[in-house]
């Protein structure tokens, strides 16, 4: 089996002091489709925004293509192909 194209490990995401997220683990393989559903305020916003840096993580790990993505900047996450379209 190769490895994910798109990983995550126990992220979670708070906005000040509230918990937006908690231990979200989330595998995606290359050339597979993934749908997040979801309550109004469920997180799924926010995971997408974890994903592509525009809000801090306080825990987790996140992987893009074998690399950690968690020191990456909005933009060289951009370069390496990924995309967030609200």
């Amino acid at each position: 089996m190769s490895e994910p194209l798109l990983e995550l490990q126990g992220l979670s995401v708070a906005y000040g002091g509230i918990a937006a997220l908690e231990e979200v683990t989330l595998t995606v393989a290359s050339g597979e489709a993934v749908a997040l559903l979801g309550a109004n305020g469920a997180g799924k916003s926010t995971l997408v925004k974890a994903v592509m840096g525009l809000v801090a993580p306080s825990a987790g790990r996140m992987r893009f293509a074998g690399g950690d993505l968690r020191h990456l900047s909005t933009l060289a996450r951009a370069r390496l192909g990924l995309g967030y379209c609200p």
